[in-house]
């Protein structure tokens, strides 16, 4: 099967690895890959040292033919300049694209950003394939309900826009079940979407020691550490661990916010002003030593705004899970975080916004190790039989080789149990 991926963001970002264990499974399965993608930028400014003065590029990856092009790099927030961010590579890459990608037999692109669907169809067209798009986060609504589209002409026109995405894609892959409801909710035909969630590698990510180079340079002794890694973004909701790092400033624990993102200078000042001293905000770690961050929490932290509580699911805890430590875990009761980690036993519970129940909740748990022990190996467990690497790249797989028409004999044992559900 020849496949084209599209996506904006793609290795070597470290942040933005989950397209590269997409293509690098399919490859692996005997797959022509392609990857239409954007030059290295995320987070920052400007383009990757490397890759810079560059509008075109053809390399290999880790075996995936890697076609980039241009795009306006910004690390700014605001909807101006990321409206441009995500045009500039929307128009580069189809204008590239249609020259230079050859016939394909399916073409899947991410959203977001919305826009790159509609350059997914156009490719699909020149290229004769069949489209699928996977939805990662629910556009236009995630950024309403977060503040950042506030213009009621811009959502329109951009709620006009998912509909056209999604009746002009010939199947959509979402992440969880919530997103199949919505897209439902919306129109779309059930046996037009599969689930098939994020992952983790439970080979690169494994149960270990807390006791490793990465827990000694925080110096956090034997003081129970809650930690946090992930971007500091409209998603997040980080205040009420300031809080009760500020509760619990007598007590032996300590907090470590771990990422970059729009919310980190107001994080730093909360937490300056109350002059914590077991709070520590450190930048993001190379990849290779993520799974030692992991490994270094006594139970590692994921949140979730109470406004996003629908539209977005954070990949980092089914990493979480890999790494056999249990969860704390910061979000309404009701969305696919708290289904997680009740199936999975793996963590606590605490709703948004209530620094005292997390404080309650520490406590607990630093009172309690023979049960994080017990839940972190839940995690893995679950994580391992229901949202590991190889699994979810064959569901994956199944979906592709299905619309593109060249179903697998044992297609029915690789879908996720909600396919084609009503």
């Amino acid at each position: 099967m020849k496949i084209l991926g599209l996506c904006q963001n793609y290795a070597p970002e470290e942040q933005n690895f989950y397209h590269h264990e997409l293509t690098t499974g399919l490859l692996t399965k005997g797959h022509d890959v392609t990857m239409l993608t954007a030059f290295p930028h995320y987070g920052k400014d400007r383009v990757y040292d490397g890759y810079r003065g560059k509008v075109f590029q053809r390399e290999v990856l880790d075996g995936v033919k890697v076609i980039r092009t241009w795009v306006y790099a910004t690390s700014k927030k605001k909807l101006l300049p990321r409206l441009i961010n995500f045009g500039s590579f929307c128009a580069s890459s189809l204008a590239f694209g249609m020259f230079t990608i050859g016939r394909k037999d399916v073409v899947y692109t991410s959203i977001p950003p919305l826009p790159l669907g509609l350059t997914g169809f156009a490719l699909a067209k020149i290229t004769r394939a069949r489209l699928v798009v996977s939805v990662q986060d629910i556009f236009p609504l995630a950024a309403v309900q977060l503040g950042v589209l506030t213009n009621r002409r811009i959502i329109r026109f951009f709620e006009k826009m998912e509909k056209w995405v999604y009746r002009r894609a010939d199947h959509i892959v979402v992440i969880s079940e919530g997103f199949r409801q919505n897209l439902i909710s919306k129109g779309v035909s059930p046996a037009k979407i599969s689930v098939v969630s994020n992952w983790a590698d439970t080979d690169f990510i494994k149960p270990g020691s807390k006791d490793n180079s990465f827990r000694k340079e925080l110096n956090v002794g034997t003081c129970f550490t809650l930690i946090y890694s992930g971007g500091l973004t409209h998603n997040s909701n980080l205040e009420p661990v300031i809080y009760a790092a500020d509760i619990l400033r007598h007590e032996p624990f300590a907090f470590v916010i771990i990422g970059e993102g729009i919310h980190k200078s107001k994080l730093q000042k909360l937490a300056s002003e109350k002059g914590l001293v077991n709070l520590q905000f450190r930048p993001f770690v190379p990849r290779e030593r993520y799974p030692e961050v992991l490994l270094a929490a006594d139970m590692n932290l994921v949140t979730l705004n109470s406004k996003a509580t629908f539209v977005s699911v954070p990949s980092k805890i089914y990493k979480q899970m890999a790494a056999g430590r249990p969860i704390m875990a910061i979000c309404s009761a009701e969305n696919e975080l708290a289904r997680l980690v009740t199936e999975g036993q793996c963590g606590l519970l605490v709703p948004p916004d209530e620094p005292d129940k997390l404080v309650e909740s520490l406590r607990w748990a630093a009172s309690h190790p023979e049960e994080l022990v017990q839940m972190g190996i839940n995690g893995r467990r679950y994580l391992v039989q229901n949202h590991n690497r190889a699994c979810c790249v064959e569901r994956f797989e199944a979906v592709l080789q299905e619309v593109a028409g060249i179903p697998k004999p044992d297609i029915e044992k690789t879908r996720m149990p909600t396919l084609n559900r009503s």
